[in-house]
């Protein structure tokens, strides 16, 4: 039972200690957040293309 007792806790302080979603984002955060994620998603993926070749398997 002690182990158990400790997991619970853990979990507890970590919950805690983690900002809730609410707390970082508002409606118009997130928005910008997302467009700036998608963009830059595509900016790496076109970059890595640059310098990545996938060669067929003979």
């Amino acid at each position: 039972m002690p182990k158990k007792d400790y997991n619970l806790r853990l979990i507890d302080t970590i919950y805690e200690q983690v900002p809730a979603f609410t707390d970082l984002f508002d409606e118009d955060t997130w928005y910008i957040f997302a467009a700036c994620f998608v963009a830059g998603t595509c900016v790496l993926a076109f970059l890595l293309s640059r310098f990545i070749t996938i060669q067929p398997v003979d």
